[in-house]
């Protein structure tokens, strides 16, 4: 009979749709308590293939072995096994370098791999900690929604637990567990919201850690509500990349809020870049126009009438020429070209007469795609009318061949190009969008 943990964590899966029947999982384990429990658990409650990747960022002494530990636990349930060694520098922001660079190599191993799922050891007290951390820090009704279950690939199976629990059902199997002597060290945030924020809340009521991550889990479920309205309203006031500050401020203050939020997580900024005084600057400028600067290099503006906020611009991924048959990775996706039978047009894939070698690549300025009356439409003014942010329309590949664009991948091809239904063309598809 499944245990308690069990359960609850198989009904978490079921319930988000966390783990598709026999989808392959890739499981990040450190050795610690958490991620030690996620590894076995996931072989209990998931019916499909699992592997284990384990990383040394190479920040301490034992790092080392503690993967190896890791990875031996994982080979001796008979699981396929990965390693990352990321020889890191210490130094100032060394936690959240750490968990991009550990992000990074496990999209890396999911893709070479075959992984569609990518799940982490997060528990009900890392929501709980980062919660409190937000709001302590001034995040709005966003921010206190914690961590979501799902993000893209990246899965949470191990929220519906606590810390204490996870440490539990290791002890009761006989599991050896790591200790990580960076979560005692009081020089970081996180630290100091587990060590001193999180016990003082216990004092006042002992349940206040699962209180805290149920209070989240609530909110996240009342977003779902809200999410249309805010669609709508953000369909009123969007103007290309940014807001109309008219239509803006014809929305009730909560709306407003909740839009401008919107626009800096879409520019890619740091969740403090949303927090009630970043916030409070940017809704100023619809009043008295100017420049206001943001957390993670961001930078929010009213030009023409319209709210714009930016961040950083972001590397291109590289070029790469798309054999037929082939597939190549582009940023975050891939894309796979074969020679097929034409079906209608869809987002994510299109059946074209082109020549080859085609090429994936960012956009340039002058793409411009065909249309069906004969006129053209510049590829930067398509991406900014479907919404795609200035600084996140280099990730989108463009499928071209020679100069000539032939598909804009996940959202339109050269209508010139389009090959009729059952007619045998090249097969463009759009892979883990």
């Amino acid at each position: 009979m499944p245990s308690s943990a069990e359960a609850r964590v198989a009904d978490h899966c079921r319930r988000h749709g966390l783990l598709p029947p026999g989808a392959p999982v890739l499981a990040m384990v450190s050795g610690g308590a958490d991620s030690t429990c996620l590894m076995h658990l996931l072989t209990r409650v998931h019916d499909g293939p699992v592997g284990v990747l384990s990383v040394d960022h190479g920040l301490r002494a034992g790092s080392a072995g503690e993967a190896d530990a890791a990875l031996e636990a994982a080979a001796a349930l008979g699981l396929r096994t990965h390693r990352a060694d990321l020889a890191m520098e210490p130094g100032p922001g060394a936690p959240e370098r750490a968990r991009a660079l550990r992000l990074d190599a496990a999209a890396r191993v999911a893709a070479a791999g075959g992984y569609t799922r990518i799940a982490t050891g997060h528990t009900a007290s890392d929501q709980a900690e980062t919660v409190l951390f937000r709001m302590a820090r001034g995040a709005g009704r966003t921010g206190a929604l914690g961590m979501a279950p799902r993000r893209g690939d990246l899965v949470r199976p191990l929220l519906p637990l606590d810390a204490s629990e996870t440490r539990a059902w290791c002890a009761a199997h006989g599991l050896p567990v790591a200790v990580d002597p960076t979560n005692a060290d009081p020089a970081y945030a996180r630290t100091r919201v587990r060590d001193g924020l999180v016990p003082a809340l216990a004092a006042v009521h002992p349940g206040a850690e699962r209180h805290v991550a149920a209070f989240a889990e609530v909110l996240r479920d009342e977003a779902e509500l809200i999410a249309p309205l805010v669609d709508a309203a953000w369909d009123r006031a969007r103007d290309g990349d940014g807001l109309r500050v008219d239509a803006l401020l014809a929305e009730p203050a909560a709306m407003r809020r909740l839009l401008v939020r919107r626009l800096v997580a879409g520019a890619g900024l740091p969740a403090d870049a949303a927090g009630t005084g970043p916030l409070a600057r940017v809704l100023g400028l619809c009043g008295a126009p100017g420049v206001v600067n943001l957390p993670g290099d961001g930078r929010a503006a009213v030009a023409r009438g319209v709210l714009v906020v930016s961040g950083p611009p972001r590397p291109a991924p590289a070029e790469a020429d798309l054999g037929i048959p082939g597939r190549v990775r582009f940023g975050d996706v891939a894309v796979a070209a074969r020679i097929g039978a034409a079906a209608p047009p869809a987002a994510d894939r299109v059946a074209v007469a082109c020549g080859r070698p085609l090429r994936v690549r960012s956009t340039r300025p002058g793409d411009r795609l065909p249309l069906r009356d004969g006129g053209h439409v510049a590829v930067g003014r398509l991406l900014a009318d479907r919404g795609v942010p200035a600084r996140r329309r280099p990730e989108v590949p463009v499928v071209a061949d020679g100069d000539r664009v032939v598909w804009v991948a996940g959202h339109r091809a050269a209508d010139d190009l389009l090959a009729p239904p059952g007619v045998r063309a090249v097969v463009l598809e759009l892979v883990g969008a």
